[in-house]
């Protein structure tokens, strides 16, 4: 597959979890198990602020060249935050801080900083 498919996948991935913690983010943690108090709502909402701008930025680049200067530093944020998301909801999953529904998100880490470490490590001709 092509960069710009992941870029266009991962970028309709966050803009829903995105909305889902601006707009409700209780009931959306309430389908993992967990509840939320007013401060870390708050939290929540802010952390859904980032992902409608990273998925914004995402949808509105995925067509750039994968050698620009500006797409590879995209791809390595990419690779870390996802890599710090899969550990973050990993231990989640492990420590029994939410339901089985926690291991969407572990397995969605771990989709994304595979495919798009597997684009930065990639040989171009």
């Amino acid at each position: 597959m092509k960069l710009n498919i992941w870029m266009g996948a991962k970028a309709v991935v966050e803009v829903f979890f995105g909305i889902g913690f601006v707009l409700v983010p209780v009931s959306l943690m309430s389908l993992f198990g967990v509840s939320l108090n007013p401060g870390v709502a708050v939290i929540a909402r802010l952390c859904g602020a980032v992902f409608i701008a990273s998925s914004i930025t995402l949808w509105q680049s995925r067509n750039e060249s994968p050698n620009h200067k500006v797409i590879r530093a995209m791809v390595v944020a990419t690779v870390v935050s996802n890599g710090i998301g899969f550990i973050a909801t990993l231990l989640a999953s492990l420590s029994g801080v939410w339901n089985a529904f926690g291991w969407f998100p572990v397995v969605l880490n771990l989709t994304f900083v595979s495919a798009f470490a597997y684009f930065l490590f990639k040989k171009t001709a």
